[in-house]
């Protein structure tokens, strides 16, 4: 076990099984909810949740946090395909649509992961963070913090597209509009990433800030891509049910994650490195990409 856990096909191999199993237990989970719920949303938040639970297990198990790092991007696909099976959903143009959207972005997000994950002895560092900083309610804040609450935030951008299925509604300029955005999004995260990788390789590894290409008019514009992602499927649904509702604290939820948690904490660890990066953050956007505010910019530092 420990020599798969030092290499990188065997880890990878852990994780499927881990997932499949996890994928499991929620199946499970949801059927047996049906006569006490009887609520596809309700029994499919239970399934998600007890997926969490298994993967966070499984994460103690290994003394490795970052076994849940690729739910994100892998469990919101099967939950689709979930729901449309199970509620026999015919397959119409608007419907192809937001799957192609949701499964392109979780195809990119997923991929991406594989190539920069290292093997089941890498964590990555916040959380090794938060463990050394509490390491007393590290049981606690791993569940909660690392597993739990991304899992419910993202949980909530589902109902969108949940409600967009059961609705299955015709096709118009709206729906088309969201599911350019879900495209784009992903496009945008698949260019950022590719520039950073190639920076970091012509700078060998380096510390220094990446000041060219998107990054040169956002600080963060993977993150951007993941949050317009959710913007996407809930314009979706807003074609789909010509109203706002509720339902918009999804995305906006989603916009306050990387705005208040992901980007602040990423930022303070690259500022306590590479003091340099406050000169960049002077005059680059947080989050969406626009005009920096002085042409010519030092730069030597970052790393997303």
């Amino acid at each position: 076990m420990k020599n798969l856990m030092k290499n990188k096909l065997g880890s990878l191999f852990l994780i499927f099984v881990m997932y499949i199993f996890a994928v499991s237990i929620g199946a499970v989970v949801y059927f047996a909810s049906a006569s006490l719920l009887n609520n596809p949303i309700w029994q499919m938040l239970l399934a998600d949740i007890a997926g969490t639970f298994v993967i966070w297990g499984l994460g103690l198990l290994f003394r490795n946090a970052s076994t849940y790092d690729p739910y994100w991007s892998i469990i919101p696909p099967v939950m689709l395909l979930g729901w449309t099976l199970v509620l026999k959903i015919q397959l119409t143009f608007p419907i192809a649509l937001l799957f192609l959207g949701i499964l392109v972005w979780a195809v990119r997000l997923t991929y991406n992961w594989v190539i920069n994950w290292k093997d089941l002895e890498y964590q990555d560092w916040r959380y090794s963070m938060i463990k050394k900083n509490n390491p007393k309610i590290w049981f606690l804040s791993n569940l909660f913090g690392i597993n739990l609450m991304p899992t419910i935030i993202v949980f909530i951008q589902m109902i969108g597209a949940y409600k967009f299925l059961v609705a299955s509604p015709s096709f118009n300029i709206l729906i088309l509009l969201g599911f350019v955005m879900t495209l784009g999004a992903a496009l945008i995260q698949f260019i950022a990433d590719k520039q950073m990788l190639a920076f970091r390789m012509e700078h060998n590894e380096k510390k220094s800030c990446i000041n060219e290409g998107l990054w040169k008019y956002s600080r963060h514009p993977n993150y951007f891509g993941e949050v317009l992602v959710w913007w996407g499927v809930w314009m979706m649904y807003f074609g789909a049910s010509g109203k706002i509702d509720f339902m918009v604290i999804s995305p906006i939820l989603m916009t306050a994650l990387f705005l208040f948690i992901s980007i602040p904490m990423m930022e303070k660890k690259i500022i306590q490195s590479r003091p340099e990066y406050l000169e960049y953050k002077r005059h680059v956007s947080v989050l969406v990409p626009f005009f920096v505010k002085r042409e010519s910019i030092e730069t030597k530092n970052q790393t997303d």
